[in-house]
């Protein structure tokens, strides 16, 4: 049966009649006023108007190629069956935040009977998830959900129409935002925006399309998403965004090639170049290589190249790639108000492993190698002008923490958390010479740059001026 969402109708209408009213109520937040998608979420994470924490990690799904929806949880191998809970309890605990970001690589529904997208080519995946597996997401502390990514039409039409559907009640239940896919482009380029306390967070999205396939772009009267390899769309998409009123800006975008390590040529012009220093986008979330990439700040805008896998059942164990492409990335990203603006604080990086099944943090001696391996492509970020290679200071749980200078005066929390940091040192040379071979540009499939492009990767370097002069 359909269920006649699919209509250039907008999903504000969509939540304000689904919505309950006592829960909009009791919360302390309230949906952006905007004429934009708009959403509220709920503020029980809220630190106040000087302070926001945002959690982000990439592709996730809760399903094997066309496997059956379940309500009970993910059907692994053998029979056994996985409650959506515990597919992500190794790492709930770790999802705190006022904002929380994930790349819902998957059509979202609770149906067996819609059929795979007959334009994909022979051989290819088809993801869906049921839509108890968003409400996990939801329960452990994610309310930002890109959508646009090379699965989102998986299931054609009928896949796009459940996921908005799903993604709706979702909303209604408890306040979050997606954006990315949409019953007409209007509706698919179009920004959300989700407030808390007063500050107005924008939120846009775009992925490539599967082979271009014509039927997968929207269109004035078609569903679908924008194409990231389509120029237009993608100016589309940033210039909404960064036009819409909001104090803060985040961009998802689903690109890269399998296996890469090293940002290519398109990501510096589309994301640093374009959307980072002439639009002003305030954060930018990378994904979709299923590898992480190195972090970058420029500016005032921070960019993840890469955040690689989350959390997919059934998918590929990532092991064999070796210590540069062995594991997913999750992060946390502390702000700080400082002029008027919303600055970097500080950074934490934490290594997953089991991404396949059900992702965990690495040991501590394990996580830092990897750490020292995210460092180690930093050094292909620094471009001795605005953009900065962000190195990670390995900690004793096996995290990776950067701090802006200065942030060890804010006092609160993120002061607290930068208290005595140093800059990141070298690794071991036994260590170093691991990764170096290790993060060789091999995809794992295509062929490598042309040209590799090289950092000075010092072990000390001069860091970004302190944004939080006014603090100190």
């Amino acid at each position: 049966m359909a269920r006649g969402f699919l209509a250039p109708l907008g999903l504000v209408l969509a939540l304000s009649v689904l919505a309950p009213a006592e829960l909009l109520a009791a919360s302390k937040t309230r949906p952006c006023v905007t004429t934009e998608v708009a959403a509220s979420v709920d503020a029980k994470a809220a630190k106040g108007a000087d302070r926001l924490s945002i959690v982000l990690v990439g592709d996730t799904g809760f399903n094997p190629n066309e496997a059956k929806v379940d309500p009970a949880g993910v059907v692994l191998k053998g029979g056994e069956v996985m409650s959506f809970a515990d597919t992500i309890a190794g790492v709930a605990r770790e999802v705190y935040g006022d904002l929380a970001f994930v790349n819902l690589e998957t059509v979202v529904t609770d149906r067996n009977d819609i059929r795979t997208d007959g334009n994909k080519s022979r051989g290819s995946f088809h993801f869906r998830s049921h839509p108890l597996g968003v409400k996990a997401l939801q329960d452990a502390g994610f309310n930002l959900f890109a959508l646009a990514n090379n699965h989102s039409m998986d299931y054609g039409a009928a896949g796009v129409e459940e996921t908005l559907y799903h993604m709706a009640v979702a909303g209604a239940e408890r306040g979050i935002a997606f954006a990315g896919i949409g019953a007409n482009f209007d509706e698919a380029t179009r920004p959300a925006c989700i407030e808390l306390d007063g500050t107005r967070i924008g939120f846009g999205a775009i992925g490539i399309v599967t082979g271009d396939i014509p039927q997968h772009r929207a269109g004035p009267k078609k569903p679908g998403q924008a194409s990231y390899r389509n120029r237009l769309d993608f100016a589309t998409v940033v210039d909404r965004l960064a036009s819409m009123q909001a104090d803060y800006r985040i961009l998802s975008i689903h690109y890269g090639l399998e296996g890469r390590v090293v940002p290519d040529d398109r990501q510096l012009t589309d994301w640093r170049a374009f959307a980072a220093e002439q639009k002003g986008i305030d954060l930018i979330a990378g994904h979709h290589p299923h590898v992480a990439q190195g972090v970058e700040l420029n500016g005032k805008s921070l960019i993840f190249y890469g955040l690689g896998n989350f959390m997919h059942p059934g998918t590929t164990e990532m092991t064999r790639f070796g210590i540069c492409r062995d594991y997913g990335l999750m992060t946390k990203v502390h702000l700080a108000r400082a002029g008027g603006g919303w600055h970097v604080g500080a950074i934490e990086a934490i290594p997953l492993t089991k991404t396949d099944v059900r992702p965990e943090r690495l040991p501590p001696a394990d996580a830092t190698t990897r750490i020292y391996a995210l460092n180690h492509l930093a050094g292909e970020l620094d471009d001795g002008k605005q953009a900065f290679g962000v190195r990670f200071t390995p900690q004793p749980d096996g995290s990776g923490l950067y701090c802006a200078q200065g942030a060890a005066e804010l006092g609160g929390k993120l002061g607290k958390l930068c208290q005595g940091w140093q800059d990141a040192s070298a690794p071991p040379q036994e260590i170093a010479a691991q990764i170096d071979a290790a993060c060789e540009d091999k995809p794992f499939y295509g062929k490598p740059a042309l040209t590799k492009r090289r950092g000075t990767r010092p072990s000390r370097r001069a860091s970004p001026p302190s944004p939080f002069g006014s603090f100190r």
